[in-house]
């Protein structure tokens, strides 16, 4: 397997987007075309290294994999004060841009290196998190050639919630400005998730069931950092978007959709939301819409231990889609 790291600009116009691409030995010598192209869309507070090992098993079936660090995240961020942070003002609008902009890099990247048309190469999208909500937004924006989707730890909030948490976050970029971060809010978002976690030891025991997982995320730099007011303006304009009935319509028809989440995730309420959100998709027209969740099992079911059978299962259902 090889790594290469891709830089691009930002539809913000402000960030340098960091992002990685993980190809087949043979496919980074030209020798032949990849399986297919997966995009990852990681989560909130996180970054796409997170993201090598399930690369690293996409690359042992023969796909190329791509993924993004969005702005605020990871090494997107100019500097650790930039951590956590996103535009209170189209922030919504620069996260799917720049998953669209990697989206065609990395096909560009690879019809050349194996001589072959950018339309010949399947193109997968997979959304954990935050990046299930930019992504659902992004196949209302962007479908056109997606051959399959998966949405990892996806939830489906009311979107009264949505509004509400938007103009929370609007007054109190007014008062404070757009990088100042509210315990009330954060309380309200990714705060309120480890109340869900009975005789939980830390306050990201929601993350998984794995201490060490935990203990890693904690560790590592580029995680953890709470969100600024126009960050989570951001992420709430997500959401609405993304449970939207309306926008789901655009969502194509025959496009094959993968929900696959822990049943003891808080974001996903213990399953409840990720079958409410599949729901939508179905209600909406879409035509093979799938559901699995796995007992036991947090958010982060790919760093969890049942990522072995995570991974399989993907795979399994990617062969099903024909791929």
């Amino acid at each position: 397997m090889k790594t290469t790291t891709l830089t691009y600009e930002s539809r913000d116009a402000a960030s340098t987007v960091h992002a990685l691409m993980w190809e087949p030995d043979e496919v980074a010598s030209g020798g032949e075309a990849p399986r297919g192209l997966v995009q990852i869309v990681h989560g909130m507070s996180e970054h796409v290294e997170r993201y090598a090992e399930f690369a690293a098993f996409l690359c042992e079936q023969g796909f190329a994999v791509c993924a993004n660090d969005h702005i605020g995240h990871g090494k997107t961020a100019a500097s650790a004060s930039d951590l956590g942070h996103m535009p209170l003002e189209a922030g919504e609008d620069v996260l799917v841009a720049d998953v669209q902009a990697l989206h065609e890099i990395a096909l560009e990247r690879l019809s050349t290196q194996c001589d072959m048309r950018v339309s010949g190469i399947p193109y997968v999208i997979f959304g954990h998190s935050m990046g299930s909500f930019i992504t659902r937004v992004f196949l209302t924006r962007h479908a056109f050639g997606v051959r399959a989707a998966i949405l990892c730890g996806t939830g489906h909030q009311a979107r009264a919630l949505s509004s509400a948490g938007k103009a929370l976050t609007s007054a109190l970029a007014k008062r404070h400005g757009e990088r100042y971060v509210s315990e009330l809010v954060d309380g309200l978002g990714a705060g309120s998730y480890a109340k869900a976690i009975r005789d939980a030891k830390t306050d990201v025991d929601w993350l998984a069931t794995d201490p060490e997982v935990v203990a890693e995320y904690q560790r590592d730099p580029l995680c953890g950092q709470p969100f600024t007011v126009g960050a989570y303006h951001t992420l709430a304009s997500l959401v609405s978007d993304a449970t939207d009935p309306r926008l789901a319509r655009k969502v194509p028809h025959a496009l094959p959709l993968l929900f696959i989440a822990g049943d003891q995730d808080p974001v996903g309420e213990c399953g409840a939301g990720v079958h409410r959100a599949a729901e939508m998709y179905r209600k909406a027209g879409v035509e093979r819409v799938s559901e699995k969740l796995y007992p036991g099992m947090r958010h982060e079911i790919l760093n969890d231990p049942v990522r072995g059978e995570v991974h399989c299962d993907v795979l399994a259902w990617l062969e099903r889609q024909g791929l």
